[in-house]
């Protein structure tokens, strides 16, 4: 059984709807996602009202999405509204006209609630410790302070890439005078937030339309060789670049920048200027793209809701067993193989000398190692790669996510050399015989367990002066396990500098 959730969040530029579908084992998925350009925010004026014009296009908008809910078959609809809404003296008239058009409620989120969301979007998605979170919306711009992953300090202030546009850059070309007067107006927000000073060089955690372009258009610029938006890093000197680019062109100009949304170039400019003072006030290192913010927010919230506190303890690893559940992994079998594998690393430490993160890589590639068969049996171990790099494991950097991807792609043939060429944009260069050796690990685990029923409990391995003998502890007849081990771990001497000896039985 599953339940299917629809998001919505009509927001100052953007209404956008996800629709996550839930099983009864806890396990989830983002299976679409609509984005439509509103613009309910536009031309409120200093009176605060939201125009005919927009909530005629916010009423035909979510008119749509409320077709695709029922074309899904989405068992709950959850609509939030926020600055927009929030800060428009006729607010409350706009969601009633929007209801009785289309039947879909609408809940206003206070500024604190906003930022509860966000922070839950991201803290449940990315793996930090202290961070500032920023969400540069249409209408506000939400920044959230916090210390051991919980919110210390949060504040909503008062522009965002469109009322920015509207206020200041009014032309098609801007001038040196229209980006002074909007530069000016951001060091004095930032300058009223009296807890910034305390964010001081703390890494920028990233949220909304505007970042995820900055983001995209970064990502294009280097040839990042992932496309993965989620936990990419953008250094403060390149959001400074593509600022600046952004300021030379016009609006026409910037249509054409590779990974700028067309619908978003006319505002882009205003979004960028207050992400780039906030770096330049707080003396960031850069920003990380988080691709969670409000409506996963909102979603953890439905999905924890149970529970005390919906922030998950340990990201990756609640990532990696949802993950486990979505492609049906057997369990019993990737949890031996990752207890042998693990068992061999720890053994053969001395041999090649890693820690904690190493052996955190083998653990996760061993537990999913078969997600491939989802796909199909056949060259599972190549499906298995492609799932890997193109999933989100949430709390794994791109580095990590790389190596994870090709250790447990290892137990079957693989061109590795040309597949560590084409991400060398993201590994090190000793990654390389990291993945051999952890493949090697992983491969043996396997096909220790080749019967998958268990049988070789675990191994015992004797370091000697010119071999490793490796003992099998069995509860049965483990001649296959055996038999294919030695059969298909032809490497194990080249990479490691050393032979193995074929291995025996112990009861």
């Amino acid at each position: 059984m599953s339940r299917r959730i629809g998001i919505i969040d009509l927001g100052s530029n953007s209404i956008r709807l996800i629709l996550m579908k839930v099983w009864d084992n806890g396990s989830y998925k983002l299976q679409d996602e609509i984005k439509e350009t509103a613009r309910i925010g536009e031309s409120m004026g200093p009176e605060r009202v939201i125009k005919v014009p927009a909530i005629d296009r916010a009423v035909q908008t979510i008119r749509l999405l409320q077709k695709f809910c029922y074309a899904n078959k989405v068992d709950s609809v959850h609509g939030v509204a926020t600055a927009a809404i929030r800060n428009a003296v006729n607010g409350n008239e706009v969601l009633e006209t929007i209801m009785k058009e289309t039947g879909v409620s609408f809940r206003i989120l206070s500024g604190e609630e906003e930022a509860r969301y966000i922070y839950l979007g991201v803290v449940n998605s990315l793996e930090f410790s202290d961070a500032l979170i920023v969400d540069i919306g249409g209408g506000s711009t939400e920044l959230i302070l916090c210390r051991e992953r919980m919110i210390t300090q949060w504040t909503s202030l008062p522009f965002g890439a469109v009322n920015i546009t509207e206020n200041f850059l009014t032309s098609p070309q801007v001038n040196e005078e229209q980006i002074g007067r909007l530069e000016d107006y951001l060091k004095e927000q930032y300058r009223s937030v009296h807890w910034l000073d305390m964010a001081r060089g703390l890494e920028v955690l990233g949220v909304g339309g505007t970042l995820r372009n900055l983001g995209r258009m970064d990502r294009k610029r280097t040839r990042f060789s992932l496309n993965l938006l989620h936990n990419y890093r953008v250094h403060t000197e390149r959001v400074k670049q593509i600022y600046n680019l952004l300021k030379k062109g016009s609006v026409d100009e910037r249509k054409s920048i590779p990974g700028l949304s067309k619908e978003r170039a006319d505002i882009i400019l205003g979004g960028m200027a207050a992400a780039s003072k906030l770096l330049d006030f707080t003396g960031a290192p850069g920003i990380r793209v988080s691709g969670s913010g409000l409506r996963e927010g909102v979603f953890y919230e439905y999905l924890f809701r149970n529970r005390l506190d919906p922030v998950v303890d340990d990201v990756t690893e609640h990532s990696v067993q949802n993950l486990m559940d979505l492609y049906q992994v057997k369990r019993n079998h990737a949890e031996h193989v990752a207890k042998l594998s693990l068992s061999l690393f720890d053994q053969l430490q001395p041999l090649h000398g890693y820690g904690a993160w190493e052996r955190k890589i083998l653990r996760i590639a061993a537990l999913l190692h078969d997600v491939g068969n989802a796909v199909s049996y056949y060259n599972h171990h190549k499906h298995t790669m492609y799932v890997l790099l193109n999933a989100r494991i949430n709390g794994l950097s791109h580095r990590e996510l790389v190596l994870v991807a090709l250790v447990a792609a290892s137990h079957g043939k693989l061109d590795l050399k040309f597949k560590l060429q084409q991400h060398a944009d993201v590994l090190f260069p000793q990654d390389g015989i990291l993945v051999r050796r952890l493949g090697v690990l992983i491969r043996m685990g396997e096909n220790l367990d080749r019967t998958e029923a268990g049988v070789v409990e675990d191994v015992v391995c004797t370091i000697k002066a010119k071999e490793v003998q490796i003992d099998c502890i069995s509860t049965d007849n483990s001649d296959l396990e055996i038999r294919e081990l030695y059969k298909k771990v032809t490497n194990f001497n080249k990479v490691f500098g050393i032979k193995f000896k074929f291995p025996k039985e112990e009861a």
